[in-house]
């Protein structure tokens, strides 16, 4: 759903010249991954606050990196690869951030961190098939995201909100799955994408 921004947000860092920035575009996912690395400590330090705004950081940078490999002409099979493997590795790490900070318990968190897994994978999978499942389904990882980063602001003023924030991700996370599953039916079916 929130792909449908991606113009928008390409407008965004055109105007203010992200690409200018003097770093290529595997240190800045690099540096999205270093942050994310601090989500856990925050939470765990009861600064639900901060973490928020952590993974509002990491979730910036991120954008960046493809927009600088795209505007400056840097976009590599590997920075490709390194993007989406360390998009991985900070889902994981601010699902694990939600739990740290007492808005759901290990068994949610481990619910969460595997459906998400499973909506990254599906779409991955089907385009090794030659399906484009980009657009499909409602929790798609810019949605994920800031699902969590309101989950963790709510948590400063209501665990309970904080909580249903991410209960109602893990559920439409899981329909997406399904979403994802029956589009990638439809596409390969007989063979043939």
């Amino acid at each position: 759903m929130l792909n449908r921004l991606r113009a928008s947000a390409e407008r965004l860092l055109d105007y203010v010249d992200a690409s200018r920035l003097p770093l290529r575009p595997n240190a800045v996912t690099l540096m999205s991954l270093a942050i994310s690395a601090l989500v856990p400590v925050a939470s765990a330090s009861s600064l639900p606050m901060l973490a928020a705004l952590l993974v509002l950081a990491s979730a910036v940078l991120d954008a960046v990196d493809g927009h600088i490999a795209r505007r400056r002409g840097l976009q590599s099979a590997f920075g490709a690869f390194l993007d989406s493997t360390t998009d991985r590795v900070c889902d994981a790490i601010h699902t694990y951030a939600l739990a740290l900070a007492g808005i759901i318990e290990a068994d949610v968190a481990y619910a969460l961190a595997i459906s998400e897994q499973l909506v990254s994978y599906a779409r991955a999978r089907a385009e090794g098939l030659g399906a484009d499942l980009s657009g499909i389904g409602l929790m798609e990882r810019g949605e994920r995201v800031a699902a969590k980063v309101l989950a963790l602001a709510a948590a400063s003023w209501s665990r309970a909100v904080a909580r249903t924030i991410v209960l109602a991700t893990l559920l439409l996370s899981l329909l997406t799955v399904v979403q994802r599953v029956v589009a990638a039916r439809r596409l390969l079916r007989g063979g043939r994408p």
